[in-house]
């Protein structure tokens, strides 16, 4: 590592542009000055007060901040000023910026390899432009480098410089959402004093390094959207003090559910793993991450029954296990949950009746059961969750009648395709907050006018009315608000 350093430092040294000369720009007003001269767009002005007019200090103009003693700029601060140019090569000779920020703007080109120079910096923030070309290398001879920010709107590309291992004091690492590929270096596991990792939504390839539990002050870790392989490391565990977020999500990771999932820590609040190749089954340990509150494991082959353990976390408010292969009962103790808002359990092959304790959730907002094997009646308890705003139970086996104490529903109620869910819908003339209702396919019948008269906002399949008014359901017209949505085949 040592060995690379040098060979930085003298690279970069050999590569500094002859027109930077120490004797021509070693004044930081003439740096700040050629900064402004790289500008094409400066739409509000903001730098009309830096000029080359000396009855105003430099440290004086926008977005400079000085040091007090020596009166040399320690902070450049020009955040969303909607400036547009490129990043000028000369802020390499600012010897005393502790902070860089370039942030919420539309610099173009490439990050000079000049801010290599900045050994004092401690903070670099240029996300929410439009930069282009690689990371430089040279970043990684910035030893006390705490804060970097290079993500969100920038197109960068090439691979994720090992060097930066070398920024010893680094604790925020962003490189989220440009087009970086490659492996995630094996050499971030030094990054000892890192507590927030964001990989998310490029393209990095490879397995994810064991390397990275070395990392055991880490709080937030994001590396989900990219084309990542292999197992999630059981290393892992050792992030047992202080992780609060590990998103794994969209990538290609294989294996089995970690075992060594009851070792993280206990402060994790947010476990995303959706849209992966896991497989294996939920541990029971899980119970033992008593803070989730967010659980994503969507589309992972899991496989097993639910464990009631999920239903003893008394924080969890997101709870989504849909698109696997789970089989047997809903737990009933999900009704313990009194923080749950999100339940979804979609695309899966449960059975058995939906708990009635379910209508014990005063939070719950949204419950999707559909596409299932669940029988029997649809809960009158539901009636009781006051802030139900989605419920879809569709391609079910459900049976009985609609429950008539569901007046609280928001939004979209869609029970369809469950074939023996018959009787009156006179109630659901109850459903006034209700914007869209799917009742097609089953053996629903006698809706009178006067009910659908009252549904003012509501959107109604139109296969279902065409089969119990005929083709022309002129009866829709009494609700101003209400419209016919689509045609599906029965």
């Amino acid at each position: 590592m040592k060995m690379k350093m040098c060979s930085l430092l003298l690279f970069f040294l050999s590569a500094l542009p002859s027109n930077i000369s120490h004797s021509s720009y070693q004044s930081d007003h003439h740096t700040l000055l050629a900064f402004k001269n790289a500008l094409s767009v400066d739409p509000w002005n903001a730098l009309d007060n830096w000029s080359t007019n000396h009855t105003m200090t430099t440290c004086n103009w926008t977005g400079v901040t000085c040091s007090s003693r020596r009166k040399r700029v320690v902070s450049l601060n020009l955040t969303s000023m909607g400036l547009v140019g490129t990043i000028s090569p000369f802020l390499g000779n600012l010897s005393f910026l502790r902070v860089l920020d370039l942030s919420g703007n539309s610099f173009e080109g490439q990050i000079p390899y000049q801010l290599g120079r900045l050994f004092r910096l401690r903070m670099l923030d240029l996300y929410r432009n439009k930069l282009e070309g690689s990371i430089p290398s040279q970043l990684g001879l910035l030893p006390s480098l705490e804060y970097v920010h290079l993500g969100v709107k920038n197109q960068l590309t090439g691979s994720i410089p090992s060097s930066l291992a070398n920024m010893s004091s680094l604790t925020v690492l962003n490189l989220v959402n440009n087009g970086l590929q490659g492996g995630i270096p094996v050499e971030l596991g030094m990054l000892t004093q890192l507590y927030w990792l964001n990989l998310n939504t490029n393209k990095l390839t490879g397995p994810i390094p064991t390397s990275l539990s070395n990392c055991t002050r880490l709080q937030i870790l994001q590396i989900y959207w990219n084309n990542l392989t292999g197992k999630i490391p059981w290393e892992f565990g050792r992030l047992s003090e202080f992780l609060e977020q590990l998103e794994l999500g969209y990538n290609y990771l294989t294996g089995i559910f970690p075992t060594s999932i009851d070792l993280l820590s206990t402060a994790l609040s947010y476990l995303v793993l959706n849209s992966n190749k896991i497989g294996g089954h939920i541990p029971d340990e899980i119970a033992n991450l008593t803070n989730l509150e967010t659980v994503t494991f969507e589309s992972i082959n899991l496989n097993g029954t639910i464990p009631s353990a999920l239903s003893q976390l008394p924080n969890m408010e997101r709870l989504y296990l849909d698109i696997n292969n789970l089989q047997g009962r809903i737990p009933t103790k999900f009704g313990h949950s009194k923080r749950l808002g999100s339940l979804d359990l979609s695309e899966n092959m449960l059975t058995g009746e939906i708990p009635d304790s379910l209508g014990s959730l005063p939070q719950l907002r949204e419950l999707y059961l559909h596409h299932n094997q669940l029988s029997g009646k649809i809960p009158a308890s539901l009636g009781r969750c006051k802030t139900l705003q989605l419920v879809d139970l569709a391609y079910n086996k459900l049976t009985g009648n609609i429950p008539p104490g569901l007046p609280n529903l928001q939004f979209y109620f869609n029970v369809s395709n469950n074939l023996h869910l018959q009787g009156s819908v006179l109630e659901m003339s109850k459903m006034a907050m209700v914007l869209a209702i799917d009742l097609s396919v089953n053996q629903l019948l006698r809706w009178h006018s006067k009910s659908i008269g009252k549904l003012y906002r509501i959107t109604i399949f139109k296969s279902f009315l065409e089969r119990i008014w005929g083709t022309n359901p002129t009866i829709i017209g009494k609700s101003t608000k209400s419209s016919v949505l689509g045609s599906f085949t029965q």
